[in-house]
């Protein structure tokens, strides 16, 4: 005698649905900035690119004028 199988039925709730649900129950627990603390936050972000963006091109200005002293002047002079 053969044992047959309940087939369950799918959730109604899967994929983009669950998803959507479950993003918008997580966003009601998150704690959102005051508007002061975004305001500084975000200048300690700018403040802080544009003192990685200077590093950067003093580093790139530098490595510049070292490749052309050392590397083209070998070149241009042999």
């Amino acid at each position: 005698m053969a044992v047959s199988t309940r087939r369950r039925s799918p959730e109604p709730e899967f994929g983009v649905i669950r998803f959507l649900r479950e993003t918008f129950e997580e966003l009601r627990k998150v704690v959102w900035p005051t508007p002061q603390e975004l305001y500084r936050y975000t200048l300690i972000v700018v403040f802080t690119v544009v003192v990685m963006a200077a590093f950067i091109g003093a580093v790139d200005y530098g490595l510049q004028q070292l490749t052309k002293r050392f590397v083209v002047g070998a070149i241009t002079k042999g």
